[in-house]
């Protein structure tokens, strides 16, 4: 079935704002700009409204499907820190299957099981389940050895690899690593150079900890044949 869509203002991320109509076939923009409608597509006026491409929401950790569908997401990557933790074929592919046919659910697998920090998760079937990405969550992969092997796994799969870059301590327990603290407790009047920070040092130190963490977490990367993508 086609839709031609007319008298549009037409916003698109490389051709800019412009005037014109747009035809979908099926799930695929068949044209835009000056068209000719089919003679069997329906054919929806806008009356000179917006039409834009919807938004993609990386990295939520729920899915409201009707917050969604108003603030015009129209997929978004669910985070593996769901109840029960997305490590499982069988629910990785119930995620994927929660959204439609109003909103795509894209889950990303948990890098490791239940998120523990140490064993890598079952990269190849959640892959087949649904899964397009690889993520640690709210948490990290402990060591530079299932960092690679991990980068390496998702490379053969096609899967991209979301690490959190100030999650979880260096033996995979709770907090941010050592040197991160003592950076937090500088930036934030404490004792600084290792010493005990006046909060909690988690997910939100602050960017110098952060960078230095996501180096940590992506060194592996260039050797597991990945280019790295990230800071600011």
């Amino acid at each position: 079935m086609s839709i031609a869509f007319t008298n549009a203002k037409l916003v698109c991320p490389k051709g800019g704002v412009s005037n014109g109509g747009l035809i979908v076939q099926g799930d695929t923009i068949a044209a835009i700009g000056t068209i000719d409608i089919p003679e069997d597509a329906e054919t929806i006026d806008l009356g000179g409204r917006m039409l834009a491409p919807a938004l993609i929401d990386l990295g939520v950790f729920a899915v409201d499907k009707q917050a969604c569908r108003f603030g015009g997401i129209a997929r978004v990557g669910l985070m593996p820190d769901q109840s029960p933790v997305l490590d499982d074929p069988g629910i990785v592919r119930r995620a994927a299957l929660s959204g439609k046919p109003e909103l795509w659910v894209h889950p990303m697998a948990a890098a490791t099981q239940g998120l523990g920090g140490t064993d890598l998760g079952e990269i190849a079937i959640n892959a087949s389940a649904g899964a397009r990405a690889v993520a640690t969550g709210r948490r990290w992969v402990a060591s530079a050895g299932p960092r690679r092997t991990l980068l390496g796994y998702a490379r053969v799969f096609g899967l991209w690899v979301f690490p959190h870059p100030g999650a979880g301590g260096r033996r995979g327990g709770g907090g941010a690593p050592p040197w991160t603290r003592g950076l937090r407790g500088a930036a934030t009047g404490g004792k600084g150079g290792g010493g005990t920070p006046p909060r909690p040092a988690t997910w939100t130190s602050p960017c110098c900890g952060e960078r230095l963490t996501w180096a940590l977490q992506s060194a592996p990367a260039p050797a597991a044949g990945w280019t790295r993508h990230g800071g600011r």
